[in-house]
């Protein structure tokens, strides 16, 4: 039951990141609930409009031998009739339509948040996996992107000072801490890890070249996917350590505990992840 709790576990600052950081679609969205409500109730304020003026003509096309009071009330009636300008109307509407639309993505993306069931962020990654979380390693920037500056000042505001921290570096202190945890006791002589997950593309490559090229002392397996293929899972018991390398927003959850159980009913020590 305490696990079940700590998986549905929302923290509400990294949803509202989680929404920024999705404010290209967010903007489309309010722009094109701005165009929908504003050319709806332009064309619906022409339309009444119309009507009111149909009213009018037909109040002043009737017979003018009537009594004083009628002539009154309808003096009365037609001065209620005022006709609305359909720009200022379509205006104020397409400003609703605006916040509405802003707030409908909005609402998408959290339901997403929630339901997708993927790894949205490092949070209490030790309670909720049972594992450290040995590295962070920002994504790769492989194109320059329309208003990047915005994308930036969202990063630093997530990240922090950890931001200011080139990649390159980051990479560096994720080696140096998967080095420690190697050595971390003395009396567990780890000399062949694996390097497992369930992610690919490559940064996690590149983060796997790197720690079997820092940390020399330690024979290190190409990257493999335990979760999804019989062979690799066979070939876990020749190593005495797994490292789990996965990517924020797209590896799920579910697959990272299915792993780790993995390894330890085979009685694999553990020692963390490293996440991209």
């Amino acid at each position: 039951m305490e696990e079940y709790q700590e998986v549905n576990e929302i923290n509400l600052i990294d949803l509202m990141l989680y929404c920024l950081k999705k404010w290209r679609g967010i903007v489309v969205c309010m722009v094109l609930f701005a165009v929908i409500a504003g050319v709806y109730k332009y064309q619906a304020t022409i339309m009444d409009n119309q009507v009111k003026k149909e009213e009018l003509l037909r109040q002043s096309r009737q017979p003018t031998a009537e009594s004083t009071e009628g002539e009154a009330g309808r003096e009365e009636e037609s001065e209620s009739i005022v006709l609305s300008d359909p720009v200022s109307s379509a205006v104020s509407f397409a400003v609703i339509g605006m916040i509405g639309g802003a707030c409908m993505i909005c609402l998408v993306f959290g339901i997403y948040y929630v339901m997708s069931g993927k790894l949205q962020s490092e949070s209490g990654f030790q309670e909720k996996f049972g594992m450290p979380l040995l590295g962070i390693v920002r994504k790769k920037e492989t194109k320059k992107k329309l208003f990047g500056f915005i994308d930036q000042g969202i990063r630093r505001l997530e990240e922090g000072p950890y931001a200011r921290i080139p990649r390159k570096e980051q990479i560096k202190i994720a080696t140096v801490n998967v080095q420690a945890a190697i050595h971390k006791n003395p009396e567990e002589k780890i000399k062949r890890v694996m390097l497992a997950g369930t992610a690919s593309g490559d940064d996690v490559m590149e983060i796997c070249g790197e720690l079997a090229e820092e940390i020399g002392e330690v024979t290190f397996s190409p990257y493999r996917q335990i979760v999804f293929h019989a062979a690799a899972l066979k070939k876990l018991e020749y190593y005495e350590g797994i490292l789990f390398i996965e990517k924020k927003g797209e590896s799920f959850e579910r697959l990272i505990r299915q792993e780790k159980k993995l390894a330890d009913s085979r009685g694999i020590k553990v020692l963390g992840m490293v996440l991209c």
